[in-house]
């Protein structure tokens, strides 16, 4: 309920959106991310060093993660959404606007694993691989000229929809869906985001 509000309170006015995501959401981060894991026992630290260690860009740890096999992609967004207070909205449950990334910078999208969803006008509703950075995101408002609502979605629903839609990218088999619960969940998460952003087409 709380954070249904503040998300009510984001769609009165564009600049209240970063007000709004700090107060109700936790700051995204690769460091924030790894204590995590390691704290939940997930992934041991050895293991995270060892894999930061072959190079992972700022923001891609989580499909560092599930492209190295260390944990389910879909799992890996469900620990995401419970530990920085995010929906989870993968595109699997929700089909993206052609418009919506009309005028962004493809190659950024396509590094940073981030597709854009739909727009509104309180802003840009782009779903995350799991999750990405701060820095990332801000550079994706730049593109936009408007504020950005991240969602968390899938390291391989993601990669699916940049390599159909954008340009060929790396692309591994996905994940099955796991519980029929999940479809409750997707219903949740996007109505919390068309409540933020307007009303956008549905799936």
């Amino acid at each position: 309920m709380r954070a249904q509000t503040g998300l009510r309170q984001a769609a009165r006015g564009r600049g209240m959106l970063r007000t709004v995501r700090r107060k109700h959401t936790k700051k995204l981060s690769d460091a924030e991310l790894a204590r995590r894991l390691e704290e939940s026992g997930l992934i041991e630290q050895a293991v995270l060093d060892a894999l930061v260690a072959r190079g992972v860009d700022d923001g891609m740890l989580c499909e560092a993660i599930v492209e190295s096999g260390l944990v389910g992609d879909w799992e890996l967004s469900r620990w995401a959404c419970r530990w920085f207070g995010r929906p989870f909205l993968p595109i699997e449950a929700c089909t993206p606007t052609p418009a919506a990334a009309g005028g962004l910078d493809g190659a950024r999208l396509i590094r940073r694993g981030l597709v854009p969803l739909w727009r509104s006008a309180g802003g840009l509703v782009v779903s995350m691989p799991g999750i990405t950075s701060e820095g990332a995101l801000r550079e994706v408002s730049e593109d936009a000229g408007c504020p950005i609502y991240a969602v968390i979605g899938s390291v391989r629903g993601n990669r699916r929809w940049l390599e159909e839609n954008l340009a060929p990218a790396p692309l591994s088999e996905s994940d099955p869906r796991e519980e029929d619960s999940w479809g409750h969940l997707f219903d949740v998460s996007d109505a919390q985001a068309r409540d933020a952003f307007g009303r956008g087409p549905r799936s």
